[in-house]
Formats: C-alpha cells, sequence, structure tokens
C-alpha cells in the first residue's frame, strides 16, 4: 500500500492550484461540469471548510459581523478565499461539510487524550505550537458550540458558496458506496509536504484494487494559515492550529487508530 501511494503523489497542474480536494480517499467520478477530476492539493472538508473552521476560529480578527448567519459567514469566507487567488471546492456529500459541527464537538472531547496532543506537538512547527493559545482557542469553541450560532449549517450551505464563487469545476463527486458519512474504509492518512504535489486518489485504486487513504497537503495548512492571518503572528499560529485540530479531529471522526506517514520528498 504505502509504495503505491508514493507512486500516486503526482504534480499538481498550475492551472489546478487555485482549487483543492477534500481529503476523502474515494475513487473520483467527475466534476460537476462534466470533466474528469484532475490532481488537486487535499484538505479536510477542502479548503472552504477547513477555512471556514479558521474564520471561526479567528472571530472578530476576520468578519466583520461573527454574530452574522452562518451562511453569510460561510459566502464570506469563499469570497475571502477568492480574493486572494484561491478557488473555494468542495465535493458532493461532503462528510466535513455536513459533519462541521460535529467535528468541532469532538475536538473537546479530543483535546483531553493526551495522544492528540501529541500528534499536534510532533506535526505542528515548534514555533507555531502554544498550548496555552490552544486551550483558549477549545475554550472559545466550545463557548460557539452552546450558542446558536451554526443554526442552518449544512452540506449544502458549502457546496451553495463555493458554485457562487467558483462554478461547478470546483465541486466534484466522488463514488458512492452506500456506507454512508461514517462509511470510510481509508487505511492511512497521509501528510503531503512538498510543494505543488498531491495524492491522485484515481491512481491509489487502480495501484491496490480500490483501496483509499486519506490525503492532507501541509504546505496548504501552511499558505491558508498565512492567508488568514493578513500578517498578524498571534492569528497565524491560531490558523495553524485550527487547521491542524480540523484535520485531526475530522480523520478522528471519520476513523479510529490510522497510522500518518509524511511524504517530504518527490
Amino acid at each position: 500500500m504505502t509504495e503505491a501511494v508514493l507512486q500516486s503523489i503526482e504534480p499538481v497542474t498550475d492551472s489546478e492550484l487555485a482549487y483543492s480536494a477534500c481529503t476523502d480517499g474515494r475513487l473520483p467520478v467527475k466534476l460537476l461540469s462534466g470533466e474528469p477530476i484532475p490532481v488537486r492539493e487535499q484538505m479536510v472538508g477542502a479548503d472552504m471548510v477547513s477555512a471556514f473552521y479558521v474564520a471561526e476560529t479567528l472571530g472578530a480578527s476576520f468578519y466583520k459581523d461573527p454574530a452574522a448567519p452562518v451562511a453569510e459567514r460561510v459566502a464570506d469566507v469563499a469570497a475571502f478565499l477568492k480574493e486572494n487567488g484561491l478557488l473555494p471546492s468542495s465535493h458532493i456529500a461532503c462528510g466535513a461539510g455536513a459533519g462541521c459541527v460535529a467535528i468541532a464537538q469532538n475536538i473537546l472531547e479530543f483535546v483531553q487524550d493526551e495522544r492528540y496532543t501529541a500528534r499536534q506537538k510532533a506535526l505542528v512547527p515548534s514555533a507555531v505550537y502554544d498550548e496555552t493559545l490552544h486551550a483558549a482557542m477549545v475554550a472559545e469553541s466550545a463557548a460557539r458550540l452552546a450558542s446558536n450560532i451554526y443554526e442552518g449549517l449544512t452540506a449544502q450551505t458549502f457546496l451553495d458558496a463555493v458554485e457562487q464563487v467558483s462554478g461547478k469545476r470546483a465541486i466534484a463527486e466522488l463514488s458512492d458506496d452506500g456506507r454512508g458519512v461514517h462509511g470510510h474504509v481509508e487505511e492511512d492518512i497521509v501528510r503531503v509536504r512538498i510543494p505543488g504535489y498531491a495524492i491522485n486518489e484515481a491512481k491509489v485504486a487502480e495501484l491496490t484494487g480500490g483501496r483509499e487513504v486519506f490525503g492532507v497537503n501541509d504546505t496548504r495548512i501552511e499558505k491558508i494559515a498565512r492567508l488568514f492571518a493578513r500578517g498578524n503572528d498571534s492569528d497565524y499560529r491560531k490558523a495553524y492550529l485550527a487547521l491542524e485540530d480540523f484535520a485531526d479531529a475530522g480523520h478522528g471522526t471519520l476513523a479510529k487508530g490510522l497510522p500518518t506517514w509524511i511524504v517530504t520528498q518527490a
């Protein structure tokens, strides 16, 4: 499996670098535009959902009105990404989109496990990780979750914002095997740390007889964190930690006990 994944890490073409794909390992079918799905850098829920979690973490540092209706906040995030050279993307029946609130709730539970903290310390640059800051972020998230601020948030909220800003090329359709959101069969989490390279999920399936992995592009995490920080060092650390939380808790919500591999060389 490991060798097949390494053989399936390919350059992302210049025309696709603005788009993103979800961490989901299922076989790509087609874009909503009808075109074949190209290789794109991966995030949990694609840029759209991960970036929304960052914006929620930053609150008034990002939003003009952090208490605006949730669809307006999602639209604000989509517009911000496009204004800064990224085309917010998603896929039909995205588990991270549908489960955004559930993932945020699970972070509150996962942070109580020393293994979760150890994982973050291992994956986040030492200059970024801040245990006190992270604890404050978790407390603020708990307060948000206790309110009705996420009323009406669904996977369709994200899809609508993506299509409005990026068009049908930004929305993918993945193979539906009937197992639903919690039917993931990915065997590994692969963190790609090579700028401009990503996993070709169709090639993984071809080489392994249909087996699957979760993929995340760590260099895109850093890029989005810097984008949302807008030069503020504290906001950069918050954004980076928020993206790591959403990646780790996203995978922890959909699967348990998967090994993580870090790829640093093409």
